[in-house]
């Protein structure tokens, strides 16, 4: 695994156990205490998941969302909450988050969502990259089948 995560909490327990967990399983993982510090690692490097507590010391989750969304559309964005309120969850919803867990968390279920999210993505690109070939060669056979028949009239000519 290469997958890259970025973990965004300002608990520096949450923040160390997410990293050794994940770690663990095969991911490269950053760690950052805030909003700017997530904002800034987005801009340096290319993260194909993120963990962002709702509650920062200097933004709201959902803001942070918005940013990184902004940045890496690409990302997949979780939500890690331990304040669950239904206006957080449509709120992180219409950010764009791609999951919601509620701290404590289970740890199997947040890795379960992780692999889901990641085999999705991955799966996506695939179907662009196969798209894209085809309409690639959809483009090549149309230029050959223009060509034959400019040749062929000037053949006939």
């Amino acid at each position: 695994m290469n997958e890259n995560i970025l973990v965004v909490d300002d608990e520096t327990d949450v923040r160390k156990t997410l990293s050794s967990i994940l770690v663990k399983e095969g991911y490269s993982v950053e760690t950052v205490e805030n909003g700017k510090q997530a904002i800034r690692a987005s801009e340096k490097s290319l993260f194909d998941v993120a963990l962002i507590d709702i509650k920062l010391p200097d933004m709201e989750g959902t803001e942070l969302l918005r940013r990184l969304e902004e940045e890496q559309p690409h990302m997949v964005k979780i939500i890690i909450t331990g304040f669950p309120t239904l206006e957080n969850a449509m709120k992180t919803v219409n950010e764009g988050a791609d999951g919601y867990v509620l701290k404590p968390f289970d740890v199997q279920k947040l890795l379960e969502m992780i692999r889901k999210h990641l085999t999705k993505k991955t799966a996506e690109h695939v179907s662009n990259w196969m798209e894209f070939d085809h309409d690639n060669t959809q483009k090549s056979r149309f230029k050959q089948d223009n060509n034959a028949r400019r040749k062929s009239l000037f053949e006939h000519q």
